[in-house]
């Protein structure tokens, strides 16, 4: 199926859940100096927020959500314009 993260196409089997993605997020992105930094100050591991469909997902939601067709998924940097 195919979903959009930060309005790029994506292909994710069906039943994949969003945890999955932000795995794949994090992952790619640990190592930008942004996130390196922040980590570093604060301490936390998991500083990217992300939105599905226009909506911020919290943390606790992660495992229960499983993406559809078409959704948008968007992560921002915690600190962006600050």
């Amino acid at each position: 199926m195919k979903v959009f993260i930060n309005l790029k196409e994506w292909d994710f089997p069906n039943g994949t859940k969003f945890i999955d993605v932000v795995d794949i997020i994090r992952e790619a992105k640990k190592n930008e100096p942004m996130i390196k930094t922040i980590r570093e100050k604060t301490g936390k591991a998991n500083i990217i927020l992300f939105a599905l469909n226009g909506r911020v997902v919290q943390p606790q939601e992660y495992e229960s959500l499983e993406i559809k067709e078409g959704d948008n998924i968007r992560w921002f940097h915690p600190y962006a314009g600050g």
